[in-house]
């Protein structure tokens, strides 16, 4: 059956319905296939820029852990250079790095370079710390340089961390390592913020490890990143199609984070990138089917119409081929009479024009030939060359161009003509590109423009146009020939130059630092702006340069720059600019802080040293001022206390009697035992004062030449109110032990005895050997001092008891400085003695003694 249909098709033909509706499919065909290809390169070319989108996303999180990580790593420098780790000590530095993890909430820590720690913060003051060598810290020592860690687990119970560690130069060498611990729930917050819908965002250390990721953190925290994100590279740079942990579809970007050979990744579920184009296939399927069945309806209609005439048509056919007169056709359809009566006219002229047309096809064809060849050699030749060849006539219309073309914007020449040529170049520069054009076309001028065009894959490009008019033999004006070349990455690095001067340019305005540049082969110096202003005038030899410093500072400037040509020590300096080098409205001498490296040829020889400059006098000056202003806190105290004990002196001085000498002797003890804990913190500039030392000078004036105390107790950095009050305390229990305790007779000794456990110190005073101790009938002066007011000024607890064997007392206070009570309370007058001396002036009453 089928193939009787087929063999009728082939002797009949087809009909003229099937052909209109043909006809109706080829018209709206190439519109709904060109609709189709549009379609195409909008989903690539949304798929591009989402890839973009993605990458941009994925690099802004790189640029904000960089941010994250230089701040890290600027804390840590400026904390290296602190002057306290050059001094013997490290007291004043441990002050200054737990100031600093109270501001940043990071533990810091300081080792020699063999691992060992000098200082932990996340201990306890005082506390050993134990030997922790970090993996990172070989590097630090190797290149002197900040170097950022990979995850490390904690114990059991604690969250992975991540080191970020900076060498401490001491005389040019590395003699510490100083790091920060940070919690990567630090790196997870910068992950989650404006975290996009079906994204999931990770960072990858240098061994593959997670660091952080947008979900699952807890869990996936210190392990190996998956390998099957990376299942199938694309053809964009930095991003595969792989599946994630849930073995769904993704789309996986990632980009390395510059400061710290990190990786930044993010994964995208593929349903999310494809769901827009789904919309459009089905969008533009409905579309077609229903524009193709309402033409067919309508191209059936019409056949109605056209299928009598065309059959006369037919008829008239036959007879033209026959050589007899056509007849002519009556129809409504003036396309069909009109060839109707073209055929009736054919046939007269057909064989008249038979042998015409012969002899002209045989000289066409020659012609033809000729023709042929030399357009295959021109083509030939134009589509070899690696550049874009085209070709104009003399209106301005492309006429030709070659294969390159095709290649990189995915255009033919017939894509090109009537104007369209101008869809390629990039909308802000078609104006100016068609002005320089129509310019040169009219003078037939040579043309030579730099512009910028979009690629077929919706990149932007430069390309370099040039062309020149083309004349026949007689100079008639053809038209223009032509040849683009692409300077895309030409003009890439130009404008990546133009944009990093005007980054440094913008920095060093914001820091207000200068630039400075030697060139050793010529000696000449050459000053930025900022550098010319400080120093009052832009010196261009070295003479000019040295008569601009201080004289005293010469000598060194000069050292600092010989060990930095021989690679001994970095240059970091300051320095003092002469008077007369000042600006005429200056107010006195200058200090400048100036920093440079070497510049070196190939072979090792340094040929420029480049640096910087930033005045800091008004830092020398406050520094200068704080240490006036804590010498003269320090001599007004010392006068104030010289003038309490005068007036106290003088007011006593009617008073007569036993008891009114004690309390005098008393007094004067107690004010010379606070100046003695002064002196100590006058030396140490009211920072704070050793436990240790608070102990020797407070017990001093009771020891004997046969020791008498034994203390014993970690080293321990009070603050200047804790060390006040327990010195004042100590005077109170020694008095006592002088005159009633353990000191009253030769065999008594005290022991004394302190420790530290979470950020608490617990002191305890222990007397033995003395006369057996009965516990008092009243409570005076010095006991209440120790029991209540020295509890309130610590913010702890005073436990003084009197046990047979000899007295006691056990304080518990916070080492950090409490704060101070608005006001103490006075003594209440209905409390016993509390307006009389009593016990030789007010010291811990003494307790009852056994009668032997």
């Amino acid at each position: 059956m089928i193939r009787r249909r087929l063999k009728a098709l082939r002797r009949d033909g087809l009909s003229t319905q099937v052909y209109l509706v043909a006809f109706v499919i080829a018209l709206i065909g190439p519109g709904l296939l060109f609709t189709a290809i549009l379609l195409g390169r909008y989903a690539a070319l949304d798929r591009v820029r989402f890839e973009q989108d993605a990458r941009e996303s994925v690099r802004g999180i790189a640029l904000t852990i960089d941010r994250d990580m230089a701040g890290l790593v600027s804390v840590l420098q400026t904390l290296a250079a602190s002057p306290r780790l050059r001094k013997s000590g490290l007291d004043g530095f441990e002050m200054q790095a737990r100031a600093v993890r109270e501001t940043t909430g990071l533990d810091l820590s300081l080792r020699r370079p063999d691992g060992t720690q000098l200082l932990n913060t996340a201990l306890a003051p005082g506390a050993p710390v134990p030997q922790d060598p970090h993996t990172e810290d070989a590097e630090v020592l190797a290149t002197r340089r900040p170097v950022v860690g990979g995850v490390r687990m904690g114990a059991p119970g604690r969250p992975p961390t991540f080191d970020v560690a900076v060498p401490v130069m001491v005389d040019g060498a590395p003699a510490y390592v100083l790091s920060v611990t940070v919690p990567v729930e630090r790196l997870r917050q910068i992950l989650v913020q404006d975290l996009a819908p079906g994204w999931t965002t990770g960072i990858v250390d240098r061994a593959g490890l997670l660091l952080a990721r947008s979900e699952d953190h807890a869990a996936l925290a210190g392990q190996p990143m998956l390998a099957a994100l990376r299942g199938r590279p694309t053809a964009a740079g930095g991003i595969w199609e792989g599946v994630d942990r849930r073995r769904q579809p993704v789309l996986y970007v990632e980009t390395p984070v510059r400061a710290t050979g990190w990786t930044v990744g993010a994964s995208i579920l593929r349903e999310r990138v494809e769901a827009p184009l789904r919309h459009w296939i089905l969008a533009f399927g409905g579309f077609g089917l229903l524009a193709l069945a309402a033409s067919s309806f309508l191209a059936v209609r019409l056949w109605t119409r056209v299928a009598g005439p065309l059959r006369q048509l037919a008829t008239a056919g036959g007879a033209l081929a026959a050589g007899h007169p056509v007849p002519r056709v009556s129809t409504p359809i003036r396309e069909i009479r009109q060839l109707a009566d073209v055929l009736a006219d054919a046939s007269q002229s057909l064989r008249r024009r038979i042998a015409e047309r012969d002899q002209a096809l045989a000289e066409q064809s020659r012609s033809l030939v000729a023709l042929r060849e030399s357009e295959a050699r021109f083509r030939h030749m134009a589509d070899s060359a690696p550049a874009l060849i085209w070709m104009t006539d003399a209106e301005g219309e492309i006429v030709f161009v070659n294969m390159h073309y095709e290649y990189l914007f995915g255009r033919s020449v017939e894509a090109l003509t009537r104007g369209r040529w101008r869809e390629i170049l990039h909308p802000d520069d078609l104006a100016g590109f068609e002005e320089a054009f129509v310019r040169a076309f009219a003078a037939r001028t040579p043309f030579r423009h730099a512009t910028r065009v979009i690629d077929r894959h919706g990149a932007t490009r430069w390309i370099l146009c040039e062309g020149v008019a083309r004349l026949d033999d007689h100079g008639h004006f053809l038209g223009y020939t032509g040849c683009n070349v692409d300077i895309t990455e030409a003009k890439g690095a130009e404008l990546a130059l133009r944009e990093g001067e005007e980054r440094l340019r913008l920095a060093l305005a914001a820091g207000r630092l200068g630039t400075w540049e030697i060139d050793l082969a010529t000696g000449q110096h050459r000053l930025s702006a900022r550098s010319a202003e400080i120093f009052g005038q832009a010196p261009l030899s070295h003479e000019g340069w040295t008569r601009a410093v201080h004289p005293e500072d010469r000598a060194r400037i000069e050292a600092a720059l010989s060990a930095l040509l021989a690679e001994e020590a970095p240059y970091r300096t300051e320095f003092r600019i002469r008077p007369e080098a000042e600006t005429p409205h200056g107010n006195g001498t200058r200090w400048v802080s100036a920093q440079a490296i070497v510049q070196r040829d190939a072979g090792g020889r340094p040929r420029r040293v480049i640096g910087i400059h930033q005045e800091v006098t008004e830092r020398k000056r406050a520094e200068e001022h704080l240490r006036l202003l804590v010498h003269e806190l320090n001599h007004r105290v010392k006068n104030t206390l010289a003038t309490v004990q005068s007036i106290a002196m003088q007011s006593l001085r009617g008073i007569r009697g036993a008891s009114a000498d004690a309390a005098k002797a008393a007094f004067e003890a107690r004010l010379i035992a606070l100046a003695r804990v002064h002196d100590v913190l006058t030396r140490e500039s009211w920072e704070g004062a050793e436990l240790a030392e608070v102990v020797k000078d407070a017990l001093a004036p009771h020891d004997g030449p046969q020791p008498r105390f034994a203390a014993s107790g970690p080293a321990v950095r009070l603050p200047p109110r804790i060390a006040l009050s327990i010195a004042m305390a100590l005077h109170e229990l020694a008095t006592n032990a002088v005159k009633y305790g353990a000191l009253s007779v030769p065999a008594g000794r005290v022991a004394l005895s302190w420790r530290v456990a979470e950020g608490r110190l617990a002191l305890s005073w222990r007397e033995s050997g003395g006369p057996p101790v009965d516990p008092p009938t009243r409570t005076g002066f010095g006991s209440r001092l120790i029991e209540r007011s020295l509890a309130r000024e610590l913010d702890g607890t005073v436990d003084l008891s009197f046990p047979r064997e000899g007295v006691t007392c056990t304080i518990v206070a916070p080492l950090s400085d409490p704060t101070p009570p608005l006001a103490a309370p006075a003594a209440s007058p209905a409390e016993p003695d509390a307006a009389q001396p009593e016990s030789g002036g007010g010291e811990v009453p003494a307790p009852a003694r056994a009668r032997r």
